[in-house]
């Protein structure tokens, strides 16, 4: 059990699509009286998302959000220069935030995988079109050529089975290459890369700052977020209208949200804020 009190510090680690943002209409409504509860708090809530960095530029700005987040499935962890300023050297200056990178970039990814096309059952972003992008999301013109301005991972369309999926990370781990599978897509990063990683080391990071205790909070409903689940003290898995909860091994504290997405994710950080079955 954890008790939050004065001298506790809260960070929120939580996934956008199907989580904050609701599967079909993208929709981060039902999730504001949450958001509005964890500002009041000072409470920092980060994104951890398999999203672009420009993908998130207009999102983060519907929401007012100016904490760190994480891209693409831990490929990247970007800092507000506003926040605070770290003594890190690996840290790339991008304009008005500092970037720490955990895996290769993307050219390297989508050379690999071609070696493999003829073998397994698969379409990669890089062989899609604006178009294409809209077919298979829903999300606008504009958004989904956001979504196709990747950096350090390339999400694939994967049409073979789960068992050839088993033999297509075979042959990709050799390569120091991973493969994660979220909602709609496969997603092909460097080896080190995963939520957990940068949700790790930015909480290292907070903690070099605060000098406090810190309790870690996960929301996540996929495959792709069991790791950074795993990782935190609190994990919640918000509950998916598409697919069944995920298993979060060596957890059986991990709570399952009543609500569907933003409404499931906004009644669980309601429930962690009020403390109730902590």
């Amino acid at each position: 059990m954890y008790q939050l009190n004065f001298m506790t510090k809260l960070i929120i680690y939580s996934d956008l699509d199907g989580t904050l943002l609701d599967h079909y209409t993208y929709s981060f409504e039902a999730a504001l009286p949450a958001i509005e509860m964890l500002e009041n708090r000072s409470i920092p809530w980060i994104l951890n998302t398999s999203k672009t960095f420009v993908e998130l530029a207009d999102l983060r700005r519907q929401l007012n959000h100016h904490h760190p987040f994480i891209t693409e499935n831990g490929a990247a962890v970007y800092i507000p220069k506003s926040i605070v300023r770290l003594n890190d050297p690996s840290l790339i200056d991008v304009g008005d935030y500092w970037c720490k990178a955990f895996g290769p970039e993307r050219k390297m990814l989508i050379s690999a995988a071609n070696r493999f096309k003829e073998e397994f059952r698969f379409i990669g972003f890089n062989d899609l079109t604006v178009q294409d992008i809209v077919d298979l999301t829903g999300l606008h013109h504009d958004n989904a050529a956001l979504a196709m301005a990747r950096e350090y991972t390339e999400p694939l369309v994967w049409n073979g089975s789960d068992e050839e999926l088993a033999l297509f990370r075979n042959k990709l781990k050799p390569l120091g290459i991973q493969v994660q599978k979220g909602g709609r897509f496969a997603h092909l990063m460097g080896e080190s890369c995963d939520k957990s990683t940068a949700m790790n080391w930015l909480t290292q990071a907070y903690q070099s700052i605060w000098n406090q205790p810190v309790v870690t909070v996960a929301l996540g409903d996929g495959e792709n977020d069991v790791d950074m689940l795993r990782m935190v003290d609190i994990p919640v898995i918000v509950r998916s209208p598409v697919h069944n909860p995920p298993i979060i091994p060596n957890r059986g504290d991990a709570h399952i949200s009543k609500g569907y997405g933003p409404s499931g994710w906004s009644q669980e950080i309601e429930r962690i804020l009020n403390q109730e079955e902590l």
